[in-house]
C-alpha cells in the first residue's frame, strides 16, 4: 500500500466515523464517556499530548525533520500557511461553542484553560495528523506512517480527555489535517517557485524564530514546561547544523 493511499484512507474512515456520531447524535454522551474513561492516565499525560498537537511543537518537529531533509521547509510553510486559512476560517465561520460553554463544568473535566468558542473544527486535531501525515509523505514507510498516525491519533483525541472539543471537531480535523497534508505536498511539488531556495530560507528564518519564543512560550497546560523547552532547544539544535551547513555551502560556492 502506498503512503498517499494509507492516508486518505484514514481520512475517509475518520469521515465516515464523523458522519455516523453526527447522524445518530452522539457528539455528547461519546464527548463526556471518554473525557471520563480518559481519567484513567494521569493529567499530566494529556497536558503533554494536547502540547504535542500544537502548531509550536508540529513547527519544532519539521524544523528537526527539514533541517536534514530542505525541502521540507517548503511543503512544511505551505500546510502551515493554507491549514491556518481553513482550520481559523472554518472556526470564524461557524462559531460552534465548545463543550465548557454547553455543559455543566461538574459534569466533566477540564484540564488546562477553559475555552468556550470556536470548537468546529479542532485546530489541534488537525495540525497533529496534517504534521503526522507531511512526514510519512516524505518518509514513504509503511511501518513509520502507522506510528506516527498512531501517536497524532492519541494527540488528537486528548483535546477531549482536557475537555476542549467535541468528537465531532477531533474527527472532521483529523481527516481535514491528512488531506491538507497530501495537498500541500502536491503544490509544494507541482509549483516551481514553491520549490525555491528563497522559499526554504524564509520558512526556515521563521520556524527559527518561532522556536526562540517556543522557549518562553507557557501553554497554559500543567507539567508541559520540560516538553515545551526541550522540544524548542533540539529544534534550534538542528537548525543551527542547517543554517550552518546551508551558508557555509553557498559561500564555499561563491569562491
Amino acid at each position: 500500500m502506498k503512503t498517499d493511499t494509507l492516508l486518505i484512507s484514514t481520512a475517509m474512515v475518520l469521515l465516515i466515523l464523523a458522519a455516523g456520531v453526527s447522524s445518530e447524535q452522539l457528539n455528547q454522551p461519546l464527548f463526556l464517556w471518554f473525557n471520563r474513561e480518559a481519567g484513567i492516565l494521569p493529567d499530566v499525560f494529556w497536558a503533554n499530548m494536547t502540547f504535542v498537537a500544537d502548531t509550536l511543537f508540529a513547527v519544532a518537529v519539521i524544523a528537526i525533520v527539514a533541517s536534514r531533509a530542505p525541502h521540507i521547509f517548503n511543503s512544511g510553510f505551505v500546510l502551515l500557511v493554507i491549514g491556518a486559512l481553513f482550520v481559523h476560517g472554518l472556526k470564524n465561520l461557524l462559531e460552534i461553542p465548545r463543550p465548557p460553554a454547553v455543559l455543566d463544568l461538574e459534569t466533566f473535566k477540564v484540564i488546562g484553560p477553559v475555552v468556550k468558542n470556536h470548537a468546529f473544527p479542532s485546530g489541534h486535531s488537525f495540525t497533529a495528523l496534517a504534521t503526522a501525515g507531511l512526514l510519512a509523505l516524505n518518509m514513504r514507510s509503511i511501518p513509520a506512517t502507522l506510528a506516527l498516525l498512531a501517536i497524532a491519533m492519541v494527540a488528537a483525541i486528548s483535546r477531549a480527555a482536557v475537555g476542549a472539543h467535541w468528537p465531532l471537531d477531533i474527527l472532521v480535523g483529523s481527516a481535514a489535517g491528512l488531506l491538507f497534508a497530501l495537498i500541500a505536498q502536491k503544490l509544494t511539488n507541482d509549483i516551481w517557485w514553491l520549490q525555491s531556495v528563497g522559499l526554504q530560507r524564509f520558512a526556515a528564518g521563521l520556524m527559527t524564530l518561532t522556536c526562540i519564543a517556543m522557549l518562553f512560550h507557557d501553554s497554559r497546560y500543567p507539567g508541559t514546561q520540560l516538553l515545551t523547552i526541550s522540544a524548542a532547544a533540539l529544534a534550534l539544535l538542528a537548525l543551527s547544523r542547517y543554517w550552518y551547513t546551508s551558508l557555509y555551502i553557498e559561500r564555499k560556492a561563491r569562491k
